[in-house]
Protein backbone atom coordinates (compact mmCIF):
# COMPACT_ATOMS: atom_id res chain seq x y z
CA UNK A 1 0.00 0.00 0.00
CA UNK A 2 2.86 2.36 0.78
CA UNK A 3 4.39 1.81 -2.65
CA UNK A 4 1.06 2.41 -4.39
CA UNK A 5 0.39 5.52 -2.29
CA UNK A 6 3.80 6.98 -3.08
CA UNK A 7 3.35 6.20 -6.78
CA UNK A 8 -0.07 7.90 -6.93
CA UNK A 9 1.27 10.87 -4.95
CA UNK A 10 4.21 11.26 -7.33
CA UNK A 11 1.92 11.12 -10.39
CA UNK A 12 -0.47 13.72 -8.92
CA UNK A 13 2.41 16.07 -8.06
CA UNK A 14 4.17 15.68 -11.43
CA UNK A 15 0.96 16.23 -13.39
CA UNK A 16 -0.69 18.67 -10.98
CA UNK A 17 -1.05 21.39 -13.65
CA UNK A 18 -2.52 18.95 -16.16
CA UNK A 19 -4.99 17.62 -13.60
CA UNK A 20 -5.94 21.16 -12.52
CA UNK A 21 -6.52 22.17 -16.17
CA UNK A 22 -8.72 19.11 -16.73
CA UNK A 23 -10.82 19.95 -13.64
CA UNK A 24 -11.18 23.58 -14.71
CA UNK A 25 -8.95 25.03 -11.97
CA UNK A 26 -5.96 26.07 -14.04
CA UNK A 27 -4.83 28.67 -11.51
CA UNK A 28 -5.05 26.29 -8.53
CA UNK A 29 -2.63 23.47 -9.33
CA UNK A 30 -1.28 23.72 -5.79
CA UNK A 31 -4.58 22.22 -4.58
CA UNK A 32 -3.76 19.01 -6.44
CA UNK A 33 -0.32 18.90 -4.83
CA UNK A 34 -1.71 19.47 -1.36
CA UNK A 35 -4.43 16.86 -1.81
CA UNK A 36 -1.82 14.39 -3.05
CA UNK A 37 0.21 14.82 0.12
CA UNK A 38 -2.91 14.58 2.29
CA UNK A 39 -3.85 11.29 0.60
CA UNK A 40 -0.31 9.96 1.01
CA UNK A 41 -0.07 10.89 4.70
CA UNK A 42 -3.51 9.49 5.43
CA UNK A 43 -2.66 6.27 3.57
CA UNK A 44 0.42 5.75 5.74
CA UNK A 45 -1.49 6.41 8.96
CA UNK A 46 -4.24 4.03 7.81
CA UNK A 47 -1.83 1.15 8.40
CA UNK A 48 -1.50 2.17 12.04
CA UNK A 49 -5.25 2.65 12.39
CA UNK A 50 -5.74 -0.85 10.97
CA UNK A 51 -3.33 -2.24 13.54
CA UNK A 52 -5.20 -0.47 16.36
CA UNK A 53 -8.47 -1.99 15.12
CA UNK A 54 -6.97 -5.46 14.79
CA UNK A 55 -5.45 -5.31 18.26
CA UNK A 56 -8.69 -3.91 19.77
CA UNK A 57 -7.16 -0.62 20.91
CA UNK A 58 -10.12 1.73 20.42
CA UNK A 59 -8.81 4.48 22.70
CA UNK A 60 -5.55 4.91 20.79
CA UNK A 61 -7.53 4.81 17.55
CA UNK A 62 -9.86 7.49 18.90
CA UNK A 63 -7.06 9.71 20.23
CA UNK A 64 -5.38 10.01 16.84
CA UNK A 65 -8.66 10.46 14.98
CA UNK A 66 -9.80 13.21 17.33
CA UNK A 67 -6.33 14.79 17.23
CA UNK A 68 -6.62 15.11 13.45
CA UNK A 69 -9.92 16.97 13.81
CA UNK A 70 -8.62 19.20 16.61
CA UNK A 71 -5.44 20.07 14.70
CA UNK A 72 -7.52 21.00 11.66
CA UNK A 73 -9.81 23.24 13.72
CA UNK A 74 -6.82 24.82 15.47
CA UNK A 75 -5.05 25.74 12.23
CA UNK A 76 -8.24 27.06 10.62
CA UNK A 77 -8.87 29.33 13.60
CA UNK A 78 -5.19 30.29 13.75
CA UNK A 79 -4.96 31.32 10.09
CA UNK A 80 -8.43 32.80 9.63
CA UNK A 81 -9.20 34.31 13.04
CA UNK A 82 -6.10 34.77 15.22
CA UNK A 83 -3.50 36.04 12.75
CA UNK A 84 -5.74 38.58 10.92
CA UNK A 85 -6.87 40.11 14.20
CA UNK A 86 -3.80 39.83 16.44
CA UNK A 87 -0.80 39.58 14.09
CA UNK A 88 -1.81 40.91 10.65
CA UNK A 89 1.83 41.67 9.80
CA UNK A 90 2.83 38.04 10.33
CA UNK A 91 -0.02 36.85 8.11
CA UNK A 92 1.03 39.28 5.40
CA UNK A 93 4.52 37.78 5.49
CA UNK A 94 3.07 34.25 5.32
CA UNK A 95 0.89 35.26 2.37
CA UNK A 96 3.88 36.73 0.53
CA UNK A 97 6.05 33.69 1.23
CA UNK A 98 3.46 31.02 0.34
CA UNK A 99 1.50 32.86 -2.33
CA UNK A 100 -1.76 32.27 -0.45
CA UNK A 101 -4.29 35.06 -0.80
CA UNK A 102 -7.71 33.54 -0.03
CA UNK A 103 -9.34 31.86 2.94
CA UNK A 104 -10.10 28.60 1.12
CA UNK A 105 -6.37 27.97 0.68
CA UNK A 106 -5.89 28.16 4.42
CA UNK A 107 -8.67 25.63 5.00
CA UNK A 108 -6.94 23.12 2.72
CA UNK A 109 -3.55 23.97 4.20
CA UNK A 110 -4.95 23.33 7.68
CA UNK A 111 -6.03 19.84 6.59
CA UNK A 112 -2.55 19.18 5.21
CA UNK A 113 -0.82 20.36 8.38
CA UNK A 114 -3.16 18.29 10.56
CA UNK A 115 -2.43 15.16 8.52
CA UNK A 116 1.30 15.89 8.74
CA UNK A 117 1.24 16.28 12.54
CA UNK A 118 -0.71 13.05 13.01
CA UNK A 119 1.72 11.26 10.69
CA UNK A 120 4.70 12.54 12.68
CA UNK A 121 3.05 11.52 15.94
CA UNK A 122 2.53 8.02 14.55
CA UNK A 123 6.16 7.45 13.50
CA UNK A 124 6.97 5.60 16.77
CA UNK A 125 4.01 3.30 16.07
CA UNK A 126 5.23 2.73 12.52
CA UNK A 127 8.74 1.86 13.70
CA UNK A 128 7.24 -1.03 15.68
CA UNK A 129 5.85 -2.52 12.49
CA UNK A 130 8.00 -4.90 10.49
CA UNK A 131 8.00 -4.04 6.79
CA UNK A 132 8.38 -7.03 4.49
CA UNK A 133 6.83 -8.34 1.28
CA UNK A 134 5.33 -11.80 1.41
CA UNK A 135 4.59 -12.65 -2.23
CA UNK A 136 2.21 -15.49 -1.38
CA UNK A 137 0.30 -13.37 1.09
CA UNK A 138 0.36 -10.37 -1.27
CA UNK A 139 -1.45 -12.36 -3.95
CA UNK A 140 -4.14 -13.39 -1.45
CA UNK A 141 -4.48 -9.85 -0.14
CA UNK A 142 -4.88 -8.38 -3.63
CA UNK A 143 -7.47 -10.99 -4.55
CA UNK A 144 -9.32 -10.28 -1.32
CA UNK A 145 -9.06 -6.51 -1.39
CA UNK A 146 -9.59 -5.35 -4.97
CA UNK A 147 -13.40 -5.72 -4.72
CA UNK A 148 -13.22 -3.59 -1.57
CA UNK A 149 -11.99 -0.71 -3.73
CA UNK A 150 -15.18 -1.00 -5.78
CA UNK A 151 -17.20 -1.13 -2.56
CA UNK A 152 -15.59 2.06 -1.24
CA UNK A 153 -16.05 3.93 -4.52
CA UNK A 154 -19.67 2.78 -4.79
CA UNK A 155 -20.28 3.73 -1.17
CA UNK A 156 -19.00 7.25 -1.78
CA UNK A 157 -21.24 7.55 -4.83
CA UNK A 158 -24.28 6.39 -2.88
CA UNK A 159 -23.66 8.86 -0.05
CA UNK A 160 -22.54 11.90 -2.07
CA UNK A 161 -24.30 11.77 -5.44
CA UNK A 162 -27.53 13.44 -4.29
CA UNK A 163 -26.50 17.07 -4.74
CA UNK A 164 -24.80 16.60 -8.17
CA UNK A 165 -27.88 14.75 -9.43
CA UNK A 166 -30.13 17.51 -8.17
CA UNK A 167 -28.15 20.00 -10.26
CA UNK A 168 -29.09 18.05 -13.39
CA UNK A 169 -32.56 16.72 -12.60
CA UNK A 170 -34.36 19.53 -10.77
CA UNK A 171 -36.20 21.95 -13.04
CA UNK A 172 -35.41 25.64 -12.92
CA UNK A 173 -32.43 27.91 -13.38
CA UNK A 174 -28.99 27.39 -11.88
CA UNK A 175 -29.69 29.53 -8.82
CA UNK A 176 -32.90 27.65 -8.06
CA UNK A 177 -31.15 24.30 -8.25
CA UNK A 178 -28.32 25.55 -6.03
CA UNK A 179 -30.80 26.86 -3.47
CA UNK A 180 -32.64 23.52 -3.31
CA UNK A 181 -29.37 21.61 -3.04
CA UNK A 182 -28.27 23.90 -0.21
CA UNK A 183 -31.51 23.26 1.68
CA UNK A 184 -31.11 19.50 1.14
CA UNK A 185 -27.52 19.61 2.37
CA UNK A 186 -28.62 21.43 5.51
CA UNK A 187 -31.26 18.77 6.14
CA UNK A 188 -28.73 15.99 5.54
CA UNK A 189 -26.43 17.53 8.16
CA UNK A 190 -29.28 17.37 10.68
CA UNK A 191 -29.33 13.59 10.18
CA UNK A 192 -25.57 13.23 10.32
CA UNK A 193 -25.46 12.08 13.97
CA UNK A 194 -26.74 8.62 13.07
CA UNK A 195 -24.49 8.49 10.00
CA UNK A 196 -21.48 9.22 12.19
CA UNK A 197 -22.59 6.52 14.61
CA UNK A 198 -22.95 3.91 11.84
CA UNK A 199 -19.51 4.84 10.46
CA UNK A 200 -17.94 4.56 13.91
CA UNK A 201 -19.76 1.27 14.43
CA UNK A 202 -18.33 -0.10 11.19
CA UNK A 203 -14.80 0.87 12.22
CA UNK A 204 -15.15 -0.83 15.60
CA UNK A 205 -17.28 -3.83 14.62
CA UNK A 206 -15.21 -5.32 11.78
CA UNK A 207 -12.10 -6.25 13.79
CA UNK A 208 -14.34 -7.44 16.61
CA UNK A 209 -16.24 -9.74 14.25
CA UNK A 210 -13.00 -11.15 12.86
CA UNK A 211 -11.58 -11.79 16.33
CA UNK A 212 -14.86 -13.24 17.54
CA UNK A 213 -15.10 -15.56 14.53
CA UNK A 214 -12.14 -17.58 15.84
CA UNK A 215 -13.89 -18.14 19.17
CA UNK A 216 -17.57 -18.40 18.23
CA UNK A 217 -18.21 -20.73 15.29
CA UNK A 218 -21.96 -20.25 15.70
CA UNK A 219 -21.53 -16.49 15.28
CA UNK A 220 -24.06 -15.85 18.03
CA UNK A 221 -22.57 -12.47 18.84
CA UNK A 222 -23.22 -11.21 15.31
CA UNK A 223 -26.95 -11.58 15.84
CA UNK A 224 -26.77 -10.02 19.29
CA UNK A 225 -24.91 -6.98 17.99
CA UNK A 226 -27.30 -6.58 15.05
CA UNK A 227 -30.30 -6.47 17.39
CA UNK A 228 -28.56 -4.18 19.89
CA UNK A 229 -27.53 -1.87 17.04
CA UNK A 230 -31.11 -1.71 15.78
CA UNK A 231 -32.53 -0.86 19.19
CA UNK A 232 -29.90 1.78 19.95
CA UNK A 233 -30.22 3.31 16.47
CA UNK A 234 -33.99 3.49 16.91
CA UNK A 235 -33.50 5.53 20.09
CA UNK A 236 -30.99 7.82 18.35
CA UNK A 237 -33.31 8.29 15.37
CA UNK A 238 -36.34 9.15 17.48
CA UNK A 239 -34.35 11.36 19.84
CA UNK A 240 -32.89 13.25 16.87
CA UNK A 241 -36.18 13.86 15.09
CA UNK A 242 -38.36 14.40 18.16
CA UNK A 243 -36.21 17.33 19.32
CA UNK A 244 -35.07 18.61 15.96
CA UNK A 245 -37.02 21.85 16.43
CA UNK A 246 -34.47 22.86 19.05
CA UNK A 247 -31.65 22.30 16.57
CA UNK A 248 -33.48 24.27 13.88
CA UNK A 249 -33.25 27.36 16.06
CA UNK A 250 -29.47 27.30 15.49
CA UNK A 251 -29.59 27.41 11.67
CA UNK A 252 -30.83 30.02 9.25
CA UNK A 253 -34.56 30.13 8.58
CA UNK A 254 -33.99 29.80 4.83
CA UNK A 255 -32.44 26.36 5.37
CA UNK A 256 -35.03 24.94 7.77
CA UNK A 257 -37.07 23.52 4.91
CA UNK A 258 -34.52 20.72 4.72
CA UNK A 259 -36.07 19.17 7.82
CA UNK A 260 -38.52 17.30 5.56
CA UNK A 261 -35.75 14.95 4.39
CA UNK A 262 -34.49 14.17 7.90
CA UNK A 263 -36.80 11.26 8.89
CA UNK A 264 -36.24 9.47 5.57
CA UNK A 265 -32.46 9.94 5.76
CA UNK A 266 -32.41 8.75 9.37
CA UNK A 267 -34.15 5.54 8.32
CA UNK A 268 -31.74 5.14 5.41
CA UNK A 269 -28.76 5.38 7.79
CA UNK A 270 -30.39 2.74 9.99
CA UNK A 271 -30.41 0.35 7.04
CA UNK A 272 -26.86 1.33 6.17
CA UNK A 273 -25.80 0.29 9.67
CA UNK A 274 -27.73 -2.96 9.35
CA UNK A 275 -25.97 -3.57 6.05
CA UNK A 276 -22.63 -3.25 7.85
CA UNK A 277 -23.92 -5.84 10.32
CA UNK A 278 -25.33 -8.47 7.99
CA UNK A 279 -22.73 -8.10 5.22
CA UNK A 280 -19.71 -9.02 7.34
CA UNK A 281 -20.12 -12.57 6.01
CA UNK A 282 -18.46 -11.85 2.66
CA UNK A 283 -15.31 -10.71 4.47
CA UNK A 284 -15.32 -13.66 6.83
CA UNK A 285 -15.86 -16.06 3.91
CA UNK A 286 -13.30 -14.37 1.61
CA UNK A 287 -16.05 -13.63 -0.92
CA UNK A 288 -15.57 -9.88 -1.18
CA UNK A 289 -16.63 -9.94 -4.84
CA UNK A 290 -20.22 -10.37 -3.62
CA UNK A 291 -19.84 -7.18 -1.60
CA UNK A 292 -18.83 -5.42 -4.82
CA UNK A 293 -21.91 -6.80 -6.59
CA UNK A 294 -24.18 -5.50 -3.82
CA UNK A 295 -22.46 -2.08 -3.74
CA UNK A 296 -22.75 -1.64 -7.51
CA UNK A 297 -26.39 -2.75 -7.27
CA UNK A 298 -26.85 -0.01 -4.68
CA UNK A 299 -25.45 2.57 -7.12
CA UNK A 300 -27.89 1.38 -9.79
CA UNK A 301 -30.81 1.68 -7.33
CA UNK A 302 -29.65 5.18 -6.32
CA UNK A 303 -29.36 6.38 -9.91
CA UNK A 304 -32.61 4.86 -11.17
CA UNK A 305 -34.64 6.02 -8.16
CA UNK A 306 -33.12 9.50 -8.32
CA UNK A 307 -33.79 9.86 -12.05
CA UNK A 308 -37.42 8.88 -11.50
CA UNK A 309 -38.18 10.78 -8.29
CA UNK A 310 -36.06 13.95 -8.26
CA UNK A 311 -37.85 15.57 -11.23
CA UNK A 312 -41.16 14.77 -9.51
CA UNK A 313 -40.48 15.49 -5.85
CA UNK A 314 -37.26 17.51 -5.83
CA UNK A 315 -34.91 16.98 -2.92
CA UNK A 316 -37.26 14.43 -1.34
CA UNK A 317 -36.45 12.24 -4.34
CA UNK A 318 -32.83 12.14 -3.18
CA UNK A 319 -33.90 11.14 0.33
CA UNK A 320 -36.12 8.33 -0.96
CA UNK A 321 -33.31 7.20 -3.29
CA UNK A 322 -30.96 6.97 -0.31
CA UNK A 323 -33.51 4.91 1.62
CA UNK A 324 -34.16 2.61 -1.36
CA UNK A 325 -30.42 2.10 -1.89
CA UNK A 326 -29.53 1.18 1.68
CA UNK A 327 -32.67 -0.93 2.14
CA UNK A 328 -31.75 -2.85 -1.01
CA UNK A 329 -28.17 -3.33 0.21
CA UNK A 330 -29.25 -4.50 3.69
CA UNK A 331 -31.75 -7.00 2.30
CA UNK A 332 -29.36 -8.21 -0.40
CA UNK A 333 -26.51 -8.55 2.09
CA UNK A 334 -28.68 -10.59 4.43
CA UNK A 335 -30.15 -12.87 1.73
CA UNK A 336 -26.81 -13.54 0.04
CA UNK A 337 -25.24 -14.17 3.43
CA UNK A 338 -27.86 -16.77 4.29
CA UNK A 339 -27.06 -18.49 1.02
CA UNK A 340 -23.27 -18.55 1.19
CA UNK A 341 -22.40 -18.05 4.87
CA UNK A 342 -25.45 -18.56 7.12
CA UNK A 343 -25.49 -16.57 10.37
CA UNK A 344 -28.49 -16.64 12.66
CA UNK A 345 -29.86 -13.12 13.06
CA UNK A 346 -32.96 -12.26 15.13
CA UNK A 347 -34.51 -11.02 11.92
CA UNK A 348 -38.06 -10.75 13.29
CA UNK A 349 -36.95 -8.52 16.13
CA UNK A 350 -34.87 -6.39 13.76
CA UNK A 351 -37.82 -5.94 11.36
CA UNK A 352 -40.12 -5.21 14.31
CA UNK A 353 -37.97 -2.38 15.61
CA UNK A 354 -37.47 -0.97 12.12
CA UNK A 355 -41.22 -0.86 11.60
CA UNK A 356 -41.87 0.64 15.06
CA UNK A 357 -39.26 3.32 14.36
CA UNK A 358 -40.83 4.17 10.99
CA UNK A 359 -44.32 4.35 12.54
CA UNK A 360 -43.20 6.57 15.41
CA UNK A 361 -41.40 8.86 12.97
CA UNK A 362 -44.61 9.11 10.96
CA UNK A 363 -46.56 9.86 14.15
CA UNK A 364 -44.11 12.60 15.10
CA UNK A 365 -44.34 14.03 11.59
CA UNK A 366 -48.14 14.20 11.92
CA UNK A 367 -47.77 15.89 15.29
CA UNK A 368 -45.42 18.37 13.63
CA UNK A 369 -48.00 19.11 10.93
CA UNK A 370 -50.97 19.44 13.29
CA UNK A 371 -49.53 21.02 16.47
CA UNK A 372 -48.12 24.52 16.09
CA UNK A 373 -47.17 25.10 19.72
CA UNK A 374 -43.53 24.04 20.10
CA UNK A 375 -43.73 23.28 23.83
CA UNK A 376 -46.80 21.08 23.41
CA UNK A 377 -45.19 19.33 20.45
CA UNK A 378 -42.05 18.56 22.44
CA UNK A 379 -44.17 17.23 25.32
CA UNK A 380 -46.00 14.82 23.01
CA UNK A 381 -42.73 13.64 21.45
CA UNK A 382 -41.20 13.17 24.90
CA UNK A 383 -44.11 11.00 25.99
CA UNK A 384 -43.72 8.87 22.84
CA UNK A 385 -39.99 8.48 23.45
CA UNK A 386 -40.47 7.59 27.12
CA UNK A 387 -43.11 5.04 26.14
CA UNK A 388 -40.82 3.46 23.55
CA UNK A 389 -37.93 3.34 26.00
CA UNK A 390 -40.18 1.71 28.61
CA UNK A 391 -41.27 -0.85 26.01
CA UNK A 392 -37.62 -1.76 25.37
CA UNK A 393 -36.76 -2.01 29.06
CA UNK A 394 -39.79 -4.20 29.78
CA UNK A 395 -39.83 -6.54 26.78
CA UNK A 396 -36.06 -6.73 26.26
CA UNK A 397 -35.02 -7.00 29.90
CA UNK A 398 -34.08 -10.67 29.49
CA UNK A 399 -32.01 -9.87 26.37
CA UNK A 400 -30.31 -6.91 28.04
CA UNK A 401 -29.67 -8.71 31.31
CA UNK A 402 -28.33 -11.85 29.65
CA UNK A 403 -25.73 -10.19 27.49
CA UNK A 404 -24.67 -7.50 29.95
CA UNK A 405 -23.73 -10.32 32.34
CA UNK A 406 -22.19 -12.47 29.64
CA UNK A 407 -20.15 -9.79 27.85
Amino acid sequence: MMVISLLITAIMILFSHTIADFLGFSDSAHYVTWFAWILALDAFTTLVYARFRLESKPYRFLIYRVANVLFTIFFVLFFLEFLPRVMPGVQAEINAYTGIFNDLDYVFLSNLLASLLVFLAMIPEMLKMKMAINKTLLTKVLKYSWPLVIIIVAGNINQNIAVPLQQFLIEGDVETRKAISGIYSAGAKLAILLNLFTTAFNYAAEPFFFNQAAKDKQYEMNGVIAKAFTIFSALVILGTYFYIDLVLLLIGSSYRGGVVVVPVLLLSYLFLGLYYNVSIWYKLADKTIYGAYIAVGGVVVTLVTSIILIPISGMMGSAWASLACFLFMAVSGYLQGQRYFPIAYPIRDIIKYCLITALLLAASWLVRMQVENLTFRLMINSLILVGFTAYILIFERAFIGRYIKKY
